[in-house]
């Protein structure tokens, strides 16, 4: 219907909304979002590239297999609540790196990830995929124990339930693979002439529910899709340029990620300021249930990342037109964090290399999964733009291991749910 908002309007509109109402415990802070908009400018090379698909240098024997797991990436990544408690298994690995290990796992091990296997995964596969035990073992007396929920079993039901109505849903919608399901998906919208992101989300989102990601928030729906829109940027940017079913040409309107990482990088940087009440919550390590806090958070952290992509665009196009120095050399960094520019990352040995030179190393079979698109085929991202969705994934980069943030910020812990 013409006028009707498309779902990404309303990823957008809806956050901009509940970030409005909820200032009084969520503020964003303008003169820090001036701040690192100057270093997103200066790393604008890498903020440009920081969306790099399946983080997994393997290879595929072809497109469909590649595209399963991109899309049981996707559809998994969600647990970080349970962060702590997963450090503490061997290995130490966070949600997402124990994700990350399973799926590998499944690679290396020959598993065809069809319909039939997703609907028969069982929690003894839970543990053996992904290491992670749904109960403990209680002494009851002197040399018996017996075998009770663990801390972990919640996190368990929630993947067991994801991968199984992944199945049925597969099974009933006649696909054998996820990957061959986003084919025909993205091949239906080619020939409707709706090669669109927000297109491709709102189908993934009505096709399956566990990529459905909208809520409540004082009786308003608030929009968020954060592993569909995350799913769309991966396609568009990764393979768009090479396969025009994934050449999305909306992608600057995918919102950035507005998982804890995110919120807890634009907390250190100072662009999210909480009221006092809510940031004890989140510094004491207590628990932030799911609600409107947690929401308002959610929200802010896209709004904020909507204003950082069109601040350091004005900025970069300022510079641009005055005839000063490269973006590259804006500003100095903020809190004494230092950004590699695209010129130090060049003469810089790997240590110090960013999204930039990493996708530039990381290599696929198949669909070569890890090769960006080039800029403005499929997704890439123009000279002297920035993307809210590129700014996301850059500062979640910022808290990797061996960066700038890692070890330094502090992600709220909200557990029981699919969305992160």
């Amino acid at each position: 219907m013409p006028g009707t908002p498309n779902v990404l309007d309303l990823v957008h509109r809806s956050c901009s909304e509940v970030a409005a109402l909820h200032a009084e415990h969520v503020r964003i802070d303008d003169a820090a979002v001036s701040e690192l908009a100057a270093e997103l400018a200066a790393a604008a090379d890498d903020v440009r590239c920081a969306v790099r698909g399946l983080p997994l240098p393997i290879k595929f024997s072809s497109l469909e297999q590649e595209l399963t797991l991109l899309a049981l990436y996707h559809l998994l990544d969600f647990g970080s609540g349970y962060d702590k408690q997963l450090r503490r298994l061997p290995g130490g690995r966070d949600a997402r790196e124990t994700l990350l290990y399973g799926l590998i796992g499944l690679h290396l091990g020959g598993t065809r990830l069809d319909h039939h296997k997703l609907k028969s995964f069982s929690m003894y596969d839970i543990h053996q995929v992904f290491g992670i035990e749904a109960t403990v073992e209680v002494p009851v007396m002197p040399g018996v124990t017996m075998a009770k929920p663990g801390p972990l079993q919640p996190l368990c039901k929630l993947l067991l339930a994801a991968l199984h109505e992944a199945g049925a849903l597969l099974e009933a919608q006649g696909a054998r693979t996820p990957g061959e399901l986003l084919m025909a998906l993205c091949e239906g919208l080619q020939q409707a002439g709706r090669t669109t992101a927000s297109a491709f989300v709102e189908e993934l989102v009505d096709t399956i529910p566990a990529f459905r990601d909208a809520v409540l928030y004082d009786g308003r729906t608030l929009t968020l899709h954060r592993k569909a829109q995350n799913l769309a940027a991966d396609l568009a940017v990764v393979y768009g340029s090479r396969d025009k079913r994934f050449a999305f040409s909306d992608v600057a309107q995918l919102a950035a990620d507005s998982g804890a990482t995110t919120i807890a990088v634009l907390r250190a940087k100072g662009v999210l300021r909480l009221s006092e009440e809510l940031a004890g919550v989140i510094d004491g390590g207590s628990e932030l249930p799911a609600g409107p806090h947690e929401r308002a958070l959610r929200a802010a952290a896209v709004t904020a990342c909507d204003r950082l992509a069109a601040a350091a665009a004005a900025g970069t196009g300022a510079a641009s037109r005055q005839g000063d120095e490269p973006a590259s050399a804006v500003a100095p960094p903020s809190d004494g964090g230092e950004v590699a520019t695209a010129a130090a990352a060049a003469a810089a040995d790997k240590e110090t290399e960013g999204p930039a030179a990493e996708a530039e190393a990381v290599t696929g079979g198949g669909g070569g999964g890890g090769q960006p698109a080039e800029e403005g085929a499929g997704g890439g991202a123009a000279a002297g733009s920035f993307r809210a969705v590129d700014v996301g994934a850059y500062l979640s980069y910022l808290a990797e291991e061996g960066r700038e943030l890692y070890g330094k910020v502090t992600k709220h812990i909200t557990t029981g749910i699919m969305a992160y």
